[in-house]
């Protein structure tokens, strides 16, 4: 009657694992999309940011599209 409660147990920490995983994921890939954003409007002596907003607008449509392909898995 154990093995039940064990499996169990596992599934949900592998679940909570993907799950994290996928959070830092979308973190990670906002981050690198802002930081580009950022690079390119430093290099053009911009004054104001827009290319990071949009790099940082791209990168949160991107991270969704792979937490949600990722999800449905």
């Amino acid at each position: 009657m154990e093995k039940p409660k064990e499996e169990d147990t596992r599934k949900k920490v592998n679940d909570a694992a993907k799950y994290s995983a996928i959070g830092f994921q979308m973190i990670a890939t906002i981050g690198l999309f802002t930081f580009i954003g950022y690079k390119i409007d430093e290099h053009r002596n911009s004054k104001t940011n827009i290319i990071t907003a949009v790099f940082a607008l791209a990168g949160v449509g991107i991270a969704l599209y792979q937490a949600i392909r990722q999800a449905t898995k």
